[in-house]
C-alpha cells in the first residue's frame, strides 16, 4: 500500500508541473535557508564547549564604581588568580591570560607581523582543552621565555623542520624559545592564540598590586560538585582583605568609609561557556557575539520555514478541485478518509524529500558565500555531524507533516455525491484561510523589510555624524614603534611631500587603537566622589591639529610653553564631570604608575570639543591629553587624489629606517568603518533572508495568481464582451491581493517598530524608525506583490474572449 501511495505521489508529481516546480523550489529554499542558519547557531551555542572541564571553568570579572561610573571588565591585577587559588580549597587550577597585540616575529630571514599573541601561566593546558603535538603539556610554559605556537605558525616559519628548541626573535628585542606545538585554538573559542608565551620570569605578573596594572584575564578551574555561586559568596571577604589595605594607603580610608561615599568594589564569576553570547564588558580579549541575534535568527529561519510550508499549503488547496473526481471516485469504491489522509500526508513528506536533497546541494554550493557573509568557518559535513542528521530528518518530516496535514484533511472531506455531479466549490472557509496565511506571510516578509532599512539608516548615521574630528583623509602608519628613536626623523621625512598636510605620533587615536583608562581626581586630591577611570591618552604638539579637533577654550600644547610636560587638555566630559565653571587652571591628578601612592598633578590649559573615541553605541567618556612619548602608531593628514603614489613615497622612506620590517598601513576612515563590521554583517544577512522570504512568498502568490485567473477565465470572457477594458481587468484580478498586502502591512509595521527600537536602544547615538522608512517597506512588499499578480493578470486580460468562452 505505502508504495502504491508513493507511486500516486510521484505521477501527481509529474502531472501537475507548474505547480510542483513552485512547491519544491519553495520549500527548497525555505529549508536550505534554515539549515544554513542552523549551522550558523550551532555554531554560535558551541562556543568553548570543547574543553572537557568547559562546565567547570568561570572567569573571574571586575565589577567597580567611581564617581558615579561603573566599570565591569575581565581585566584583573596579577594577583587576583594565584590569591584565589591560594585561598579557596574549592578551586582545583587557574589561569591567566594577557593578550600581546601586534608583534614583528623574526626567524632566520624571514619577519612576519603577528596579532594573536597571548601570554599565560604553566597551567594553560591544564585548564583548556588544547591538544599538544609536540611537548610536555605540563612543563612547556615552566621556563621563563619559553613558547608554544601552532601548527600553522610552525610550517609558516620552519617549514620541514622542528621548531622545538629553536629560538625566535619578536620586535627585535625579546627571545623565546620554542618548547611545544599545539595543534590550534578551535574557531569556536573566544580568544585566539597562534603563540602562546609563557608568564613565567615576568616580574610584572608576580606584583602584589590588585588596583594597578589590570591587564589579566584568569580563568579559575573548578573542583567537580564545587559551586561557583558560593565562592563568589566569599569574595566580600577576599576584597576586605586584599583591596581594603590599598585603598586605605591610596585614598585614606577605609573600605567601609569608600563604600559608604559611593564607591564599590567586588568581582563575580563567569561560566566559560556564556563569555560568547552573554558578555560584553570593557576589554574582552575579542569581541563577542550576542544571544539576542541567535534567538533573531532562529526566528528568521523559523518564519521562512512557515512561509514555504503555507506556500505549499496553499497551493494544494487551491488546486485541490482538480483532484476532487479522484478523491470521489475513491470515496465511491469504498476508501476511507483515513487512507486518504495517509495518501496526501505521503505525497507531501515525498515532496518534502525531494525538496530536502534540492536543499542540500543549495546548502553545499552557498556554504562559502554565507561563511563571508557571516564571517564564520562553517563546515557542512551531515555523517559527522549527528545533530545536524537529526535536524534535517526531523525538519524534513516536519515539514511532510505541517505542510500536508490541511490539505490532506481539506480534500478527503469532499463529498463524493458533489463532487461526481461537477457541483464541487471551493467555499469561502479555504478561501479565507488562504488568503490569512498570505498574510501572514507577506507581514513576515515586510517585517524584514523594514528591520534590514533601519539597520542600513542607522550604519547610514553612522557614517554621516559629526564625530568631532576629521576622519578623512588621514594615513596611518602602524606599528611605528619598531623605529625607536627614528620615529620623529621619519615623520619629519615623510613631511616633506608637499601631499602631506600635518603628521602627529601617538599610540592614542579615536578609531581603533590602544586605550589607557587611570583613576583621576580633582584638585589633585583623591575620594571616593570625584574620583573615576578617564582615558589618558599621551599625544604630541600636532595630534589636535593633524585630527582636525577643536579646541573650544584655553589653547593646544604648544613648545613655547615648557610647562606642557605637566599640562592636560580635558574633553567636555572629562570637564563636566569635575564640575567646573571655568576648568582653565584647575589641577587633575593621577596616582603614579608604580604601587605607592605618588600623586602627580597636571595642570588643566584647554578644553577639546567632545569627539567618538568608542562605537557610537556608548556615550562620549571623559578624555585626558598628555604631552608625552607614544610611538605605536603615526598619522598623517594628506591632500591627494593619487593615494597609490603617496603610499609608495612613504613606504620608501619607512624602509629606508626600517629595512626589513613588514610596512602596515590604513586610512582612519576605514579603521572607523571596521568598528561597525557587527552591524554591516547584520544588515547584509538581514537583506539576504528578506529577498528570499519575498522569494518564498512571491513563488506562492504567482502560483494562486494561476489558480485565480484559470478559475475566473469565463468570467473574464464576459467581462471583455461587454466592453471591459484590459486595465480594468487587470486591476479586478489584482486587488484582491493588494487587500491583502495592506493588511499585512498593517500588522507588521508597529511589530516592526517595536522590535527595531529595542535594537537602536543598543545605540546612544541613533537614528529613528520613520514613518518614510515604514512606508518604504510596505509600498516594496506591494511593488513586489503587483508585479508577481500582474503577469498572469495581464495574459488573461489580452486573451481572446472567444477562447476564454470555451473555456472548460
Amino acid at each position: 500500500m505505502f508504495r502504491n501511495y508513493i507511486t500516486i505521489a510521484v505521477r501527481n508529481l509529474l502531472k501537475y508541473k507548474f505547480y510542483s516546480i513552485l512547491n519544491v523550489s519553495g520549500l527548497a529554499i525555505g529549508i536550505a535557508t534554515c539549515l544554513l542558519i542552523l549551522l550558523f547557531v550551532q555554531n554560535e551555542l558551541s562556543y568553548d564547549k570543547y574543553n572537557e572541564n568547559a562546565d567547570r571553568i568561570v572567569r573571574v570579572v571586575a565589577d567597580f564604581e567611581l564617581g558615579g561610573n561603573k566599570f565591569q571588565a575581565p581585566s584583573l591585577g596579577a594577583p587576583t588568580g594565584p590569591s584565589i587559588l591560594a585561598d579557596y580549597p574549592e578551586v582545583e587550577n587557574q589561569v591567566r591570560l594577557r593578550t600581546g597585540g601586534n608583534w614583528f616575529v623574526k626567524y632566520g630571514e624571514n619577519t612576519f607581523k603577528e596579532d594573536f599573541v597571548v601570554f599565560a601561566d604553566s597551567t594553560f593546558f591544564s585548564v583548556f582543552t588544547i591538544p599538544l603535538i609536540k611537548g610536555n603539556p605540563e612543563k612547556v610554559l615552566t621556563a621563563p621565555s619559553s613558547m608554544v605556537i601552532s601548527k600553522k605558525m610552525a610550517e609558516k616559519y620552519f617549514g620541514d623542520e622542528d621548531p622545538v628548541g629553536k629560538t625566535m626573535r619578536f620586535d627585535d628585542r625579546e627571545d623565546y624559545q620554542v618548547t611545544g606545538i599545539f595543534d590550534k585554538i578551535p574557531t569556536n573559542s573566544h580568544y585566539k592564540a597562534e603563540f602562546i608565551i609563557s608568564l613565567a620570569g615576568s616580574r610584572r605578573s608576580e606584583e602584589q598590586f590588585w588596583l594597578g596594572n589590570m591587564q589579566y584575564v584568569t580563568y579559575l578551574l573548578m573542583n567537580e560538585n564545587a559551586d561557583y555561586k558560593s565562592l563568589e559568596a566569599k569574595f566580600p571577604g577576599m576584597i576586605q582583605k586584599y583591596i581594603g589595605p590599598e585603598i586605605q594607603k591610596f585614598l585614606g580610608k577605609s573600605l567601609e568609609e569608600f563604600e559608604k561615599g559611593g564607591g564599590k568594589t567586588g568581582f563575580y564569576l563567569q561560566p566559560l561557556t556564556d563569555i560568547h553570547l552573554y558578555s560584553d564588558l570593557m576589554d574582552e580579549i575579542q569581541p563577542n557575539s550576542d544571544i539576542k541575534y541567535v534567538i533573531i535568527f532562529s526566528a528568521i529561519a523559523l518564519f521562512i520555514l512557515i512561509i514555504a510550508c503555507i506556500n505549499f499549503m496553499n497551493l494544494s488547496t487551491a488546486t485541490s478541485a482538480g483532484r476532487a473526481r479522484e478523491v470521489g471516485i475513491k470515496k465511491v469504491l469504498g476508501s476511507e478518509r483515513r487512507s486518504l489522509i495517509t495518501q496526501f500526508l505521503t505525497e507531501s513528506v515525498v515532496i518534502s524529500v525531494v525538496a530536502t536533497l534540492l536543499a542540500l546541494i543549495i546548502v553545499t554550493f552557498s556554504l562559502p558565500y554565507f561563511n563571508n557573509l557571516a564571517g564564520k568557518e562553517l563546515e557542512f559535513s551531515i555523517l559527522s555531524n549527528s545533530q545536524l542528521l537529526i535536524g534535517i530528518i526531523s525538519i524534513t518530516l516536519f515539514i511532510g507533516v505541517l505542510a500536508g496535514s490541511y490539505p490532506a484533511l481539506f480534500i478527503s472531506a469532499f463529498r463524493p455525491v458533489e463532487v461526481l455531479k461537477g457541483k464541487l466549490k471551493m467555499g469561502a472557509k479555504s478561501g479565507f484561510l488562504r488568503s490569512s496565511l498570505v498574510v501572514f506571510q507577506f507581514s513576515a516578509s515586510i517585517i524584514m523589510i523594514i528591520c534590514t532599512t533601519v539597520v542600513y539608516n542607522q550604519l547610514n548615521y553612522i557614517q554621516n555624524k559629526k564625530l568631532g574630528f576629521n576622519k578623512e583623509q588621514v594615513l596611518i602608519i602602524n606599528d611605528a614603534y619598531i623605529l625607536g628613536d627614528q620615529v620623529e626623523s621619519f615623520k619629519e621625512e615623510v613631511l616633506q611631500n608637499t601631499n602631506v598636510v600635518s603628521g602627529t605620533v601617538s599610540s592614542f587615536l579615536p578609531t581603533e587603537s590602544w586605550r589607557s583608562g587611570n583613576g583621576t581626581f580633582k584638585d589633585g586630591v583623591p575620594d571616593e566622589k570625584n574620583i573615576t577611570v578617564m582615558q589618558s591618552w599621551r599625544v604630541d604638539y600636532d595630534y589636535v591639529e593633524t585630527l582636525g579637533m577643536d579646541i573650544i577654550e584655553g589653547r593646544n600644547f604648544s613648545k613655547e610653553f615648557g610647562s606642557d610636560s605637566s599640562a592636560v587638555i580635558l574633553n567636555e566630559t572629562a570637564a563636566k564631570f569635575f564640575g567646573w565653571e571655568d576648568p582653565l587652571g584647575k589641577i587633575v591628578g593621577q596616582f603614579d604608575s608604580n604601587e605607592d601612592a605618588t600623586i602627580v598633578k597636571y595642570n588643566v590649559i584647554g578644553i577639546v570639543k567632545n569627539f567618538h573615541f568608542e562605537s557610537l553605541r556608548n556615550t562620549v567618556g571623559p578624555v585626558l591629553f598628555f604631552l608625552d612619548r607614544s610611538t605605536s602608531k603615526v598619522a598623517f593628514r594628506i591632500n591627494t587624489e593619487n593615494t597609490i603614489q603617496l603610499i609608495s613615497f612613504v613606504k620608501e622612506r619607512w624602509n629606508e629606517f626600517a629595512p626589513g620590517q613588514p610596512f602596515d598601513y590604513t586610512f582612519m576612515d576605514e579603521e572607523f568603518t571596521s568598528m561597525y563590521n557587527a552591524e554591516e554583517r547584520i544588515g547584509k544577512i538581514f537583506s539576504v533572508f528578506a529577498f528570499l522570504a519575498i522569494l518564498i512568498g512571491c513563488l506562492g502568490l504567482f502560483g494562486l495568481a494561476a489558480f485565480t485567473a484559470q478559475q475566473r477565465t469565463k468570467e473574464i470572457g464576459v467581462r471583455k464582451v461587454m466592453g471591459a477594458s484590459v486595465g480594468g481587468i487587470v486591476v479586478l484580478l489584482s486587488k484582491e491581493f493588494v487587500k491583502l498586502i495592506l493588511v499585512s502591512f498593517v500588522i507588521a509595521a508597529p511589530v516592526a517598530y517595536h522590535y527595531m527600537n529595542g535594537w537602536l536602544e543598543d545605540f546612544a547615538f541613533r537614528t529613528d524608525v520613520g514613518l518614510l522608512t515604514l512606508a518604504f517597506a510596505g509600498l516594496a512588499a506591494l511593488f513586489i506583490a503587483i508585479l508577481t499578480v500582474s503577469y498572469h493578470a495581464i495574459k488573461i486580460a489580452i486573451t481572446n474572449p472567444i477562447k476564454s468562452l470555451r473555456y472548460e
